[in-house]
């Protein structure tokens, strides 16, 4: 049987991996795999092809569609007529939208605001069926992240 588990890179897994070896899983049975972490920055806007599930549309419409109601109504007293006013008042709605967006996803991605992350590292332990549940309670001791067992 195999119980593959996934850690994030600490002690932790270095206390589990001796904790399951000083229960008799060999060494050679036993296989870590560390991942590595993504080098290239996300790119601002989306392609045709790949997006990362956050509209960089949203807020703009939605500003641009108070500024140009606002705009409008105002517009009435004012000496350009009310459809000029919605109009300058949905593009600087949409304009400003744009900037306040752009503004917070550069600030979310900057490095000094992330989390850092240490890397995922997966192991996999080949072991007999009366070890699977020491095992699995000694992995779930030691935090991991998940853990399944197959069975071959």
């Amino acid at each position: 049987m195999y119980i593959i588990a996934s850690f994030e890179h600490s002690t932790y897994l270095e206390l589990a991996i001796t904790a399951v070896q000083q229960e008799g899983v060999i060494k050679q049975k036993i296989l870590a795999v560390p991942l590595d972490k993504r080098e290239e920055k996300r790119s601002l806007f989306d392609t045709m092809h790949h997006s990362d599930g956050i509209s960089l549309i949203d807020t703009p419409i939605a500003s641009a569609t108070g500024f140009a109601v606002l705009g409008s109504s105002y517009g009435f007293t004012l000496t350009w007529g009310p459809i000029i006013w919605g109009l300058i008042g949905a593009t600087v709605g949409f304009a400003s939208g744009l900037v306040i967006n752009i503004l917070i996803q550069k600030r979310r991605n900057s490095p000094s605001l992330k989390r850092k992350r240490n890397t995922e590292v997966f192991i996999m332990i080949q072991c007999n069926e009366n070890q699977v549940d020491m095992v699995k309670k000694i992995l779930w001791e030691h935090f991991a992240l998940g853990v399944a067992v197959i069975v071959s």
